[in-house]
């Protein structure tokens, strides 16, 4: 049997992590699942990862006070509210304890010497307690800096060195979100119990829009993904991202936001045109692995015959395959000379205030069919001239007044597929966007970036259960060749069940290995599967998303884990100098 540590923390005070472990009640225990979910070629970007645990509320817990995790008591913890940070930190039971020989700050940055060589790696987390200048305890994320040394943001300048009986022992934070629902049980005399729930951050692309946002240029997926992950508010960020180099450019990009869509929205369409994976770990980072990050993989653990009973779910219909696939690219045309006009106000006619500000935000369009959206670039933006050609002013709203456009400056913010006006009145009285002729006008040009000729690519095979279609399309790809690849790709892939397992459980507490599989893997790893009975020989799986659950007891928590997987590449692409990796036409395929 293997065992672990499990420890619920959750940042009362910004910055700093609470233990609430104490209070966390074993019946429900707590529970999380994360990633993407589902198999199939569509299923590319993850889905809200949630945790879910009970607290107690009762005068019996940590901080003896009946109501402390009730948000609206009177008595209710410091901290404690809807939106916080909160995570799940675990570490194996036969994880070594480093001892720290020496722990030292400066410019906010701790030093850690252990006694022995750790063989940790940059990126991992560790548990460091013992230091009696407690800002240097808690849970962190290490950089490697030799051997036996490594380092770790730290706050408050706590003295240097560090005092007392230090230790470092390899931690896993397996999920981090914000706490989203907090549930209160009523009754003064009942089950005084708190059920909480948390969100990833997926939540938070899949909540917030993205208006603000410039048109790229001949730009690759992780600076697509930077920049709608920038455009963002910062609460609306993730803590971290880890983004593979992009292997495709995309000629234009964002062309469809439009006035404001949700941001989750806008990187599956980067993913799906690249083919590529994003998801958040365990530790709220959000990932993005290309395609061939998927085919140059290597399995780093089989499952044989190690799962619990019931344990694995392979593909029982032919819900899984697809053995007919057109995928769609989409080459952009743009106008030739900035002239084009990109959006014009109509119907009444604006009016704004004498002293006042008024904000328009107009989306581009084809002036030509009104109902079809388009981008723009190379807009004509800033402040606008005062002649006539972009706007008019007048004191009437009719267009009979007076024409006191001198008098109104107007400010255009252009982006990828909208523009922020910004109308200033000068004058002393109200003015109307209005030309003599009593015509509204306002308007912004540029090139227009138009989605006219959509190209379809499709890949076949025959096989004894019929035709299975499914169409992707991939918004920003422009290249035939890798149009008529994906299809090639995605087809090989999908064709047949039997290369495919759904889903593993395994009860981590059965071995060491186990435990270290639970703890340790996250989307986008491959492991390999072989199961006796059901037929699986060596099938190997990318992971896509990660569920545990967790049965409180004294002997530490029963952790049952499931896996999430998904077809792995049907091919082994071509790596140039990589052994094994390199016989072009013997084991492997020219990769796209």
């Amino acid at each position: 049997m293997s065992t672990a540590a499990l420890a619920i923390e959750a940042q009362l005070v910004s910055g700093t992590w609470t233990d609430l472990t104490a209070d966390v009640l074993a019946s429900p225990g707590p529970r999380w699942a994360y990633g993407i979910q589902g198999s199939g070629p569509l299923d590319v970007v993850a889905s809200t990862g949630q945790l879910s645990l009970t607290l107690r509320n009762d005068a019996g817990n940590s901080v003896s006070t009946q109501g402390a995790y009730s948000p609206n008591h009177a008595s209710v913890r410091t901290g404690w509210t809807y939106g916080i940070p909160i995570r799940v930190v675990m570490r194996h039971g036969a994880a070594t304890v480093f001892s720290v020989s020496s722990l030292t700050e400066s410019s906010g940055t701790a030093t850690a010497t252990t006694s022995a060589s750790h063989g940790l790696a940059t990126g991992d987390w560790v548990t460091i307690a013992g230091a009696v200048e407690t800002d240097y305890n808690g849970t962190v994320q290490i950089t490697v800096t030799g051997g036996t040394t490594f380092t770790y943001a730290v706050s408050n300048s706590p003295s240097t060195p560090a005092t007392g009986t230090i230790t470092a022992t390899q931690a896993y934070v397996r999920f981090r979100g914000k706490v989203r629902e907090i549930s209160p049980e009523p009754g003064l005399y009942l089950t005084q119990r708190v059920q909480v729930t948390a969100y990833d951050v997926m939540r938070d692309l899949l909540e917030a829009d993205v208006r603000e946002l410039a048109i790229q240029v001949n730009q690759a997926e992780d600076t697509l993904l930077g920049a709608v992950l920038d455009a963002l508010p910062s609460a609306a960020q993730p803590p971290a991202r880890d983004l593979d180099a992009g292997i495709d450019t995309y000629p234009y990009a964002f062309d469809n936001v439009g006035g404001g869509v949700k941001a989750a929205r806008l990187i599956k369409d980067v993913v799906q045109s690249g083919l590529g994976l994003c998801f958040a770990t365990g530790d709220g980072t959000l990932v993005y692995r290309t395609r061939r990050a998927r085919a140059a993989g290597t399995s780093v653990y089989t499952f044989s015959n190690s799962m619990r009973p019931g344990g694995l779910t392979v593909p029982s219909s032919l819900d899984a395959a697809y053995n007919h696939v057109w995928a769609t690219v989409h080459p952009k045309t743009v106008d030739a000379a900035a002239t084009t006009v990109l959006f014009a106000a109509s119907g009444t006619p604006p009016s704004v205030a004498a002293g006042e500000t008024l904000t328009i935000w107009g989306d581009y369009r084809d002036l030509g069919d009104v109902r079809r959206l388009i981008g723009g670039t190379a807009v004509v933006d800033g402040v606008l001239a005062t002649d006539g050609t972009d706007y008019a002013a007048n004191t009437a709203a009719d267009g009979s007044g007076a024409d006191v456009a001198t008098s109104v400056a107007v400010t255009v913010t252009a982006f990828a597929s909208t523009a922020k006006f910004a109308i200033v009145n000068n004058h002393s009285a109200t003015v109307y966007l209005v030309t003599a002729a009593g015509a509204t006008h306002l308007q912004v040009r540029g090139k227009g970036i138009y989605d006219d000729g959509p190209q379809t690519f499709e890949a076949v095979s025959v096989q004894t259960y019929g035709d299975r279609p499914v169409a992707v399309n991939m918004p920003y790809q422009d290249d035939p060749n890798l149009g008529q690849s994906a299809a090639t790709y995605l087809e090989a892939q999908y064709r047949s069940v039997s290369e495919q397992v759904e889903q593993i459980e395994f009860l981590a507490n059965d071995s060491d290995d186990l435990m270290t599989q639970a703890l340790a893997r996250e989307p986008g790893q491959m492991v390999t599967i072989t199961e006796s009975l059901t037929g699986v020989a060596a099938v190997d799986a990318v992971i896509q998303r990660v569920e545990q659950e967790i049965a409180l007891g004294a002997s530490g928590p029963r952790v049952l884990c499931r896996f999430g997987l998904a077809p792995a590449s049907p091919f082994a692409i071509w790596q140039l100098g990589t052994a094994g990796g390199s016989e072009l036409g013997e084991t492997t395929v020219l990769g796209f």
